[in-house]
């Protein structure tokens, strides 16, 4: 078994600080300001933000000549942004994700990242959190746009560290939005849903999680086994 947490909800929150960032790097693109706000970023991975936020006239103006660049180029200007400002943000760990995690880590459970972030922005994260080094693996928003192909990198990535055995269903997809849920049923991986996000434990019902947790201080192994 190969536990994949999301990040952004799941392991910690950090107040607005991407959105922030997404909005500096196209401001200073465009040469005027920029608001997302009707954009939700909940669940999405970067490319797949930045693709929406540049596809729509109302947020952009006019499509770009070429949209993969323009993607490209935009998440390279967030990612500095990101990097600028990540020491001065406020950044909360969720209730149970660091125990929980170093406790999984300490009994040697697999353990890897599964987030629409790109994988340096990840990293940063985490590590921000105290973690990082329980994550030797992981599937990123640099890796694929689609979040529904990310459980199959993870999936390579663990194969190419030796878990020669393992197969999609041996996955567990651990997330607060709805899409974390779909991208495990893509694959026929099991998904843990937990509410410390943006969705209610409502919400997350109706996706038809595994599991169903109010926070992480609830996780339970064997409920996954």
């Amino acid at each position: 078994m190969l536990l994949l947490f999301d990040i952004d909800g799941t392991l910690l929150q950090s107040h607005g600080v991407g959105r922030r960032a997404v909005e500096h790097s196209l401001s200073a693109r465009f040469g005027r300001p920029i608001d997302t706000s009707s954009v939700t970023f909940s669940g999405k991975t970067d490319p797949q933000i930045f693709r929406e936020i540049l596809s729509d006239p109302s947020i952009a103006g006019d499509l770009p000549d070429d949209l993969d660049v323009a993607v490209r180029q935009a998440c390279e200007a967030y990612a500095r942004r990101m990097h600028e400002t990540w020491d001065e943000a406020t950044v909360e760990a969720l209730p149970g994700a660091v125990e929980l995690v170093r406790a999984l880590h300490a009994d040697g459970e697999p353990l890897g990242l599964l987030t629409g972030n790109l994988e340096p922005m990840a990293y940063l994260k985490v590590n921000r959190i105290g973690l990082g080094r329980e994550f030797p693996l992981g599937a990123f928003g640099s890796d694929h746009e689609d979040r529904n192909q990310l459980p199959l990198v993870a999936l390579e990535r663990a194969r190419q560290l030796g878990a020669l055995d393992l197969a999609a269903e041996h996955l567990v997809l651990i997330g607060d939005t709805p899409r974390d849920v779909q991208a495990a049923q893509a694959v026929g991986a099991k998904s843990v849903a937990v509410a410390t996000g943006r969705f209610s434990a409502e919400e997350l019902e109706a996706s038809r999680p595994t599991v169903l947790l109010e926070t992480l201080e609830a996780f339970d192994l064997a409920s996954v086994a």
